[in-house]
């Protein structure tokens, strides 16, 4: 039987394209009774600040991430960073190349879905997104279930979306090993995001990930809300074979049965968990400081 974890360190708001405000989020967290929440939007931070607000009033221990979309011999490969600092200048610099090419990708889209019927496709995705936010897949997905095209965003990405259908861009993003770079040299962790999503043999899975920690990737996103044991399992076997710790994330976008907030996240007793090393308390005590001395008053 499913159970609910208290850490859940991938999630999504309507900074990018989760249906949730970052507030409504950190409130639907507490509501499952959740501890710590890593709030990780595609390719931005701009929810960080709304949700680091509405997690101090709840209690609950918001740290700062983002979802970094990058191309990996021709698959798309994401990688989580948790803890960045997010004035670095390296960051900042990625966050603007990410965002030129998901406005690029999302004209060219839109552009497909309107040539299969679909009026007005990216302004009405834009009308249904919240103000200022990185328009993703996701956000098409939404839009194309308003319009009763589809019952289901699952539904809508492998009928239109996803890699080989008709309104798929493939979109050449920077490397794994650019943004791993990037997010340790802003002093976060990287995590590479549900490996066992890519569709790939598992000689290129284990070949991903000695690039991955070659380029200084500390851990691997080993639960995952919808997840078999067995691939669990493979996971938690492949942190022990290249020396990276375990991670947990629902990528939730929106209240729903199977990727809900804290769903299914238990770890395997073979792995070390990331909240459980020397790793995860330097970062911690270094995210305090950095809070405490933004919230000191100029003088």
């Amino acid at each position: 039987m499913h159970e609910f974890s208290i850490i859940d360190l991938h999630c999504h708001s309507s900074a990018s394209d989760g249906a949730l405000s970052p507030t409504e989020v950190v409130e639907f967290a507490v509501s499952r009774h959740l501890k710590v929440l890593a709030l990780t939007d595609h390719d931005t931070i701009d929810g960080i600040p709304q949700a680091q607000a509405a997690a101090e009033l709840a209690g609950l221990q918001l740290i700062p991430g983002i979802e970094i979309s990058t191309s990996w011999r021709n698959f798309q490969i994401h990688v989580v960073g948790l803890f960045m600092d997010p004035q670095h200048d390296k960051l900042q610099e990625l966050l603007a190349r990410q965002r030129q090419k998901r406005d690029e990708r999302a004209v060219e889209i839109g552009a497909k879905l309107e040539r299969l019927g679909f009026a007005d496709a990216l302004a009405r995705t834009k009308e249904q997104a919240a103000p200022g936010a990185a328009i993703t897949r996701g956000n098409y997905a939404r839009f194309i279930v308003s319009t009763g095209a589809c019952q289901t965003s699952d539904e809508a990405f492998n009928k239109y979306l996803k890699r080989g259908r008709p309104a798929y861009v493939n979109t050449q993003w920077g490397s794994v090993a650019a943004a791993v770079e990037t997010v340790a040299a802003a002093g976060g962790v990287a995590v590479l995001a549900h490996p066992r999503r890519y569709v790939m043999t598992n000689t290129k899975l284990r070949e991903l990930i000695a690039d991955f920690k070659a380029a200084g990737g500390e851990a691997l996103e080993v639960a995952s809300a919808q997840q078999r044991p067995a691939d669990r399992d493979y996971l938690a076997q492949l942190c022990g074979r290249f020396d990276l710790l375990a991670s947990a994330g629902s990528d939730f976008h929106q209240a729903g049965v199977w990727r809900d907030l804290g769903f299914n996240l238990q770890l395997p007793a073979n792995c070390t968990p990331l909240w459980q090393s020397a790793r995860w308390g330097e970062r911690f005590s270094v995210h305090d400081q950095r809070r405490s001395a933004a919230a000191q008053p100029s003088t």
